[in-house]
C-alpha cells in the first residue's frame, strides 16, 4: 500500500513483490489504491437518491445518481423537480383539441387513437 501511495506502478510493485502484474493491478483497483501523482483526480459523492458513496473521476461529466436504477427511482418520483426545456404546444389535426407534448416538436395527434382515425378514416366524435 505504502509503495502505491509514493508513485510506484504496477510493474514496479510486481517485480518487487514477485507477483504478476494484474494481481497488483487487481488488487489496488479494488482497494482504491493510486498513484500519489493520480492522488487528487478522485474524490467521492453522494448518489442523490439512496445516498450511497461512489466515486468521482475529475475530467468527466459529473455524476448525481450511483446507477441508472437510481436516476430513474428519483425522476419518477421528483417530477416537480425535472428542468423540462422541449414542451410543445399542438392542435390535434384529427380533434381539433389543445395538447402538450415533450420532446417531439414535430407531433400531429392527441393520442394514438387520433392518429388511427386520422389514417385508416374511422370518425370519432369531436
Amino acid at each position: 500500500m505504502d509503495m502505491r501511495s509514493n508513485g510506484a506502478s504496477y510493474a514496479k510493485i510486481a517485480t518487487t513483490l514477485e507477483l504478476s502484474k494484474n494481481t497488483v493491478k487487481s488488487f489496488c483497483q479494488r482497494n482504491k489504491l493510486v498513484q500519489a501523482a493520480n492522488a487528487k483526480k478522485y474524490s467521492y459523492i453522494y448518489c442523490k437518491q439512496c445516498g450511497t458513496e461512489f466515486e468521482k473521476i475529475s475530467g468527466r461529466k459529473p455524476q448525481i445518481f450511483c446507477s441508472d436504477s437510481c436516476r430513474a427511482v428519483w425522476w419518477v418520483t421528483h417530477p416537480d423537480k425535472l428542468n423540462r426545456k422541449a414542451i410543445y404546444n399542438f392542435i390535434c389535426e384529427h380533434c381539433d383539441l389543445d395538447f402538450t407534448a415533450y420532446g417531439n416538436k414535430t407531433r400531429k395527434y392527441c393520442t394514438h387513437a387520433c392518429y388511427i382515425a386520422s389514417r385508416f378514416g374511422a370518425t370519432m366524435a369531436k
